[in-house]
């Protein structure tokens, strides 16, 4: 089937079919991914509706891609923060360093001699190979709910190396280029010269933003779309200084804006803007590669050389490389064995290999045109592999947990305690945040887990055992803070999964429809009723069968099923009734409260 499609219709229907992709995987819990690799493949090479290279050209092709990896290495060098990495541990600081540069030098001979890949692409492509992808690692986490020690390395592994690996590639790119061009004495100053730009631009961009916010030059709402412009006359500027520098520029300015932002809620809308620009970005190049593969290239994917290639980087070089750097860490067995058995490459791999593969071409580099189906390859093999063998090999070597996912309660009450109380008997993971620091209670001392810090921010999440819990309760005094908590934690744990307590009746505060979705059990029982009520009374809990005998008096809390899913009731729906359940139910409440 061959014809053309309009050139707008094509923009249209790829960034709309890379989103629907991603909301697509969500529906049925496969990694993004696998969703995409179908449909660029389907829109592509399978049934010839259109090619986007073929039909944009080559330069403009390849302007796309650029400017999206440019966005992407923004997104993954800005929360690339060197406070968060003191006091990590011994195995975390291998496995960032030794185990990646382990991966990368068996990672090229591999290449180089399975594939026969020239030695400069082997070296470049390997670079990028050591990126783990979050968008891959983070959903595996939170489906499996490994032990912590696994799961924070291999979350932080994916997190940090995300941008490293690029970054690597891009410095193997350069070294080449220089011995290309026979380190002449005029061209060694051309590359100081850009380089030295690179850095000035990156560096002082930065510096010059957080001055126009500090002195109110820059008001707010002009600066989420100041930091775009920024980006993208940064990268401009570097690369016409020297060619493919503008990918360092960028990433130096995103790591001096990560440093100099320090996670200030000023910069928050503008981290959404870019995290969302950065997900539009690789879902919709992610398509636009692999619509663009031809037949042939996908030949060379199901080569024998190619799949064994993907075969010895499962096999050998990732537990080689893991074992290795692990030595005499507090690790045991079982753990390297894991965490060497788990490396799925993400979209950032396919999106940036894109990029250097338009490099290697432009430079006349044999085997260029492979570099994009064996990194395609590669990223499906392992998302496939390791995404439907990642909980199987977990419970295989006993690290998964067997607790039914957890509750997170924000804000220290009598009631939140009894609350946390009634869950743990059924073996449920509970911890509470005392985020206003009410300090009234010594959680600890009723055997419940207390965590420290605000979680309300993003850098404080990530050194907690977030996996462990997928709903999230917000019981603070303050609805107003439950309503901003609601909004940053509904990131965290998915709209559905965050619910806030009812407002006080003389707050004269107006519930909006969306809020009734997630308004806990009734609009009377707000925090002063629901401790007032549980100083005297408790939370009985009664089989799903008997609520028939429940009295217009009474509330439902919550149902807890026979494998111990627990479900809270919101005003806009009732929790249903099944076999083996309990309710939790608040006896005489209403009644209570009309005395």
């Amino acid at each position: 089937m061959d014809f053309t499609l309009p050139t707008l219709l094509v923009v249209a229907i790829f960034i709309s079919l890379g989103i629907l992709s991603q909301w697509v995987a969500g529906l049925v819990k496969f990694p993004p991914i696998v969703i995409m690799s179908i449909v660029g493949l389907l829109i592509g090479p399978i049934f010839g509706w259109t090619n986007p290279e073929k039909l944009l050209g080559s330069e403009l092709f390849s302007t796309v891609i650029s400017l999206a990896v440019a966005i992407i290495l923004f997104e993954g060098s800005s929360n690339l923060n060197a406070r968060e990495l003191k006091g990590i541990s011994i195995a975390m600081r291998r496995i960032l360093t030794l185990n990646a540069l382990i991966g990368w030098t068996l990672g090229t001979l591999a290449m180089y001699f399975i594939i026969g890949f020239p030695l400069s692409i082997s070296l470049v492509l390997s670079g990028l190979f050591i990126v783990t992808g979050p968008t891959v690692i983070q959903p595996l986490l939170k489906q499996a709910k490994v032990k912590r020690s696994v799961d924070s390395i291999l979350r932080w592994e994916s997190i940090i190396l995300d941008p490293v690996g690029p970054m690597l590639a891009l410095l193997a790119l350069y070294v080449f280029q220089f011995a290309d061009d026979g380190f002449q004495m005029a061209l060694i100053m051309d590359y100081v010269i850009g380089f030295t730009a690179a850095a000035a631009l990156g560096y002082g961009g930065a510096l010059l933003f957080r001055l126009m916010l500090s002195t109110d030059v820059l008001p707010q709402h002009l600066m989420t779309p100041m930091q775009f412009v920024f980006i993208i006359i940064i990268f401009s500027l570097s690369d016409t200084i020297l060619h493919e520098s503008g990918l360092l520029a960028i990433t130096i300015f995103g790591f001096v804006m990560a440093q100099l932002k320090n996670q200030h809620l000023i910069f928050q809308e503008s981290d959404h803007f870019i995290d969302d620009l950065s997900m539009i970005s690789v879902s919709t190049v992610f398509i636009l590669i692999t619509s663009s593969l031809t037949m042939d290239m996908l030949r060379v994917v199901i080569a024998w050389e190619v799949l064994l290639f993907c075969l010895v980087m499962i096999l050998i070089v990732r537990p080689i490389s893991v074992l290795l750097s692990t030595i005499n860490t507090e690790l045991t067995i079982r753990e390297k064995l894991f965490v060497s058995g788990v490396a799925p490459r993400g979209i950032v791999a396919l999106t940036v290999a894109g990029f250097f593969g338009g490099l290697f071409n432009e430079m006349n580099t044999d085997m260029a045109e492979m570099i994009v189906p064996v990194t395609f390859a590669l990223v499906f093999i392992t998302v496939v592999v390791y995404g439907f063998g990642f909980k199987p090999l977990s419970k295989a070597l006993d690290l998964s947990s067997r607790k039914p996912p957890g509750v997170i309660i924000v804000g220290e009450s009598y009631f939140a305690i009894q609350l946390a109380i009634r869950l743990k008997e059924h073996n449920i993971p509970v911890a509470i945040s005392d985020v206003l620091a009410n300090q009234r209670y010594n959680i600890e001392d009723y055997g419940i887990e207390k965590i420290s810090g605000s979680l309300l921010a993003e850098s404080e999440r990530m050194f907690q055992d977030m996996t462990r819990f997928d709903k999230c309760l917000l019981l603070t005094r303050s609805f107003t803070f439950n309503n901003l908590a609601f909004n940053v934690l509904s990131e965290e744990f998915g709209v559905k999964n965050v619910n806030i307590v009812a407002p006080p009746k003389d707050a004269h505060t107006t519930i909006e429809d969306w809020e009734r979705n997630h308004i806990l059990f009734d609009e009377d029982l707000n925090y002063r009723v629901l401790n007032k009520f549980i100083r005297e009374n408790e939370i009985v809990e009664i089989p799903s069968s008997e609520r028939s005998t429940l009295k217009d008096d009474d509330f439902i809390l919550y149902h807890i099923s026979k494998d111990k899913k627990i479900t809270f009731n919101v005003l806009t729906s009732n929790v249903k009734n099944s076999s083996g359940s309990v309710l939790g139910v608040l006896k005489g409440a209403r009644q209570y409260m009309k005395k």
